[in-house]
């Protein structure tokens, strides 16, 4: 029997016990969750989970507690005190795997004072969005000693297609920022060309086909993450940045044509250099 806790049950904590009540399992899943929202409550009991009336009596019930809540200040409220996740599990011996994207600091705080009654937390971020965890296919990256990452990984692989550890306590959160800046770098970006491509008078459906179809294979990620990663980064031949600030200067030129106000990309034309090893 796997027993699963989630705290939180809001759009991505909803996902994930929404995904692993949709399961199909070898074994017996029972899934606890916990959220301050009554409708919330209500949908996950609707679908087939098992409320728990507070925090810590989840936790004394479970072998994990993932912990999916907004911020710092909720994180806190739900693992300290006598009433919160922490105590539950002294009474169990279940992980506390904090999933919120919150300040390293938090998590390392939180889990030396869980260490002093023999508790493990761990940070473990996830990152697909919700469809990915109603299909079980995040990815959840783990900071933490290696073993309480293999303790949680059945219980993560529920959810996440991909489970890895990327180094000692407060990396996962780490390595959570730095992936959140590819994405929002790539959406203000995107933005920028959608305004440009609407002030030249381009068919903006036809323009976001042109962009899906081609990202499969030539997407911004591919050329450095489709092969061996280093920093600093592996030149790329300079024939690389030379198109690249041909290709940039045409953007910047055509915005400065149709008097459309490219920042983003100005920064980029500037420091493309460095980001192909030159």
């Amino acid at each position: 029997m796997t027993r699963l806790g989630v705290i939180g049950l809001g759009d991505m904590g909803g996902a994930i016990a929404e995904g692993v009540l949709a399961g199909k399992w070898d074994d017996e899943v029972i899934v606890i969750g916990y959220d301050i929202s009554e409708e919330a409550l209500t949908r996950f009991t609707e679908l087939g989970g098992t409320p728990a009336g507070s925090v810590r009596e989840l936790a004394r019930q479970v072998d994990v507690v993932a912990v999916v809540v907004i911020d710092d200040a909720q994180v806190r409220q739900v693992c300290s005190g006598d009433d919160g996740a922490i105590a539950g599990a002294a009474e169990s011996g279940a992980l506390v795997a904090v999933h919120s994207t919150v300040l390293p600091a938090t998590v390392i705080e939180l889990a030396a004072e869980a260490a002093a009654v023999g508790v493990t937390v761990i940070d473990a971020p996830v990152t697909g969005g919700t469809a990915s965890a109603r299909n079980r296919d995040l990815v959840v990256f783990c900071g933490g000693d290696e073993a309480h990452t293999e303790q949680g990984r059945p219980h993560f692989e529920r959810y996440g297609g991909m489970v890895v550890n990327v180094g000692p306590l407060g990396a996962g959160l780490q390595a959570k920022v730095a992936r959140n800046l590819i994405s929002y770098a790539e959406f203000a970006v995107a933005y920028e060309a959608i305004a440009l491509a609407a002030a030249a008078g381009v068919d903006l459906e036809a323009f976001a086909e042109i962009v899906s179809y081609s990202d499969r294979n030539i997407g911004p990620h591919m050329g450095v993450f489709s092969r061996p990663i280093a920093y600093p980064p592996p030149a790329f031949g300079g024939s690389f940045t030379r198109i690249a600030h041909k290709d940039l200067g045409g953007a910047l030129a055509l915005g400065e044509e149709l008097g459309v106000d490219l920042p983003i990309t100005a920064l980029v034309d500037q420091h493309i250099d460095a980001a192909f090893g030159e």
